[in-house]
């Protein structure tokens, strides 16, 4: 008796959820105009904005405002970040191998 009734309730459920899964649709076509706008997003501008040389290498690492950049004859550069163009960005080491 009691598993009669647990398979029933349980199946009404279910009909339950799948008749609202089929008028989900419907119902979206009449939530819709009684919805609120949506809001646009909105992001804040970069502190700092730079364009660096291609010719002065590749990105090898950044820390604390600072990149370092390798060129292809092996020079490493650390360009400091953290300023207002033209004086921005500058080398602030150059480093040579042999």
């Amino acid at each position: 008796m009691t598993l009669d009734r647990y398979v029933r309730v349980v199946l009404t459920v279910i009909a339950i959820a799948l008749v609202a899964i089929a008028l989900n649709p419907w119902l979206a076509l009449v939530r819709e105009p009684l919805a609120l706008p949506r809001a646009a997003a909105e992001t804040a501008q970069a502190k700092y904005e730079h364009t660096i040389p291609k010719a002065w290498g590749r990105f090898v690492a950044y820390s604390n405002g600072n990149i370092v950049l390798e060129a292809p004859d092996r020079t490493l550069r650390e360009v400091d970040l953290r300023g207002k163009p033209p004086e921005y960005p500058k080398v602030i080491v150059q480093a040579h191998f042999n």
